[in-house]
């Protein structure tokens, strides 16, 4: 009851102190409410909106410069009959720089009949429930086709890294990743024993399918921590470990022993992933750290291992700010000749990541555009893991360009040249003058 009281009591003397007059507090508050009035209102016009709006545009194109609009390519896409019924030299010059992913054998192999690819990518839908000796018949009648063609064989690659990434296990056997075999091994000599028991086990697996380019060993670095948001890529799990002299002993080891299988070995992923925190399979991503501080860390392995016999580079598809802003490495001219191949004295393969990523989809070049500037840079071989209405993308835009003479044949000859040196693609009887095998 006492407290009821004392309640009304302070409620009276709180509604007195504010009905008195206050002099200029009054003022105050009185010039307050009116200009707060005015400030509401106008901030609520739409006369206020549209002048903000503008200035918001203008700040926005002050921060972010609008960059040059591209040409959209293909300006036309061509259906897939389309494709094949094109010009035969044309189609299988460009198709002779593509490795493509599929759903079934039948749906590649009108490509084949039409040397529209070179290599096809047999990942785990294309094994499942299925037993080793029928997936292997099914490469090799491919393989019988380009015989009778009289070319060399298809690139057949697999993602079989160990670990997470084992696209073809089961039916081959699962195997650790090359970081956790390892772990525990206290010596380079028990590492290397180790490391070449694993690659000769792996290789064998591979070669019972017909298997002749793996994408593996993953040389990115183990920087960072192992909760980092980088989506599927994984990179810290998948990786060998955070030595960069140590991921370069144990990947040239695990290379030699699968070129002697004849299975292209395949660095992956250049510039590396090790620092990158964003997935490039959904989103475009860069590496802030200059070229200096990369060769001494995260470039040693690539620098190590990808002049030895037989080994391949996957490019991935992240920027490298110091050196290429704008575009992915996968696709950039510079990054590709300005460092990949005079600084690292490299003349091996090279293929990209897969480019139906998001990392290229959604770049200002687009697919389309991302093709034909990654096959002038230099690349020898885009991996494109869906055949699907992304293989009519790319390859129209080729196609488009080369009819405008904006392929490089420069370019294609040079890949011309690199392939004729892995006899693990072309097999065929040369003459004694012709390269030969890398290994030796």
């Amino acid at each position: 009851m006492i407290q009821t009281v004392i309640r009304a009591l302070l409620l009276a003397v709180l509604s007195a102190a504010l009905m008195v007059p206050g002099g200029s507090s009054s003022d105050a508050r009185s010039g307050y409410h009116k200009s707060g009035s005015r400030k509401y209102h106008k901030r609520h016009s739409p006369r206020y909106h549209a002048r903000n709006k503008t200035r918001r545009a203008k700040l926005a194109v002050k921060a972010e410069p609008a960059q040059p609009a591209l040409p959209q390519r293909p300006q036309k896409l061509l259906t897939r009959d389309e494709i094949l019924a094109s010009d035969p030299q044309r189609l299988q010059r460009l198709g002779g720089r593509i490795v493509v992913g599929f759903d079934s054998f039948s749906q590649v192999k009108p490509l084949v009949e039409k040397k529209a690819i070179a290599g096809i990518f047999v990942t785990d839908h294309n094994v499942q429930g299925r037993k080793i000796q029928d997936v292997a018949k099914d490469i090799d009648d491919l393989q019988m086709i380009r015989r009778q063609q009289g070319l060399p064989r298809l690139i057949v690659a697999a993602d079989q890294e160990g670990g997470y990434v084992s696209r073809l296990s089961p039916p081959l056997k699962w195997q650790p990743t090359l970081g956790m075999l390892i772990a525990k091994l206290k010596t380079d000599s028990d590492r290397e024993k180790a490391v070449r028991q694993y690659a000769e086990t792996q290789a064998r697996e591979l070669e019972r399918l017909g298997i002749t380019m793996n994408f593996g060993p993953v040389v990115d670095l183990r920087l960072g921590k192992p909760n980092r948001n980088d989506g599927e890529t994984r990179i810290y799990w998948r990786a060998i470990d955070d030595d960069p002299y140590l991921v370069a002993k144990v990947a040239g080891w695990y290379c030699d022993t699968l070129t002697k299988f004849n299975i292209i070995c395949t660095l992956k992923h250049f510039p590396g992933l090790g620092r990158v925190t964003r997935d490039t399979h959904v989103t475009s991503a860069d590496i802030s750290a200059g070229s200096s501080q990369l060769e001494l860390t995260d470039w040693v392995p690539f620098r190590r291992v990808m002049t030895e016999p037989g080994v391949a580079t996957m490019l991935g598809h992240v920027r490298l700010d110091s050196i290429d802003s704008t575009t992915p490495a996968s696709f950039s001219d510079i990054v590709i000749n300005k460092v990949v191949r005079p600084r690292f004295e490299n003349d091996g393969l090279l293929i990209t990541d897969d480019f139906s990523m998001g990392a290229v989809t959604k770049s200002r070049d687009g697919l389309g555009g991302a093709a034909v500037k990654a096959l002038d840079a230099g690349v020898d071989l885009i991996l494109l893991c869906s055949v699907d209405k992304s293989y009519d993308i790319l390859m129209s835009a080729l196609i488009e360009a080369d009819q405008k003479g904006e392929i490089s044949i420069a370019r294609e000859n040079e890949t011309r040249e690199r392939l004729k040196r892995y006899v693990f693609v072309d097999d065929r009887d040369l003459p004694p003058s012709a390269p030969v095998q890398a290994q030796q």
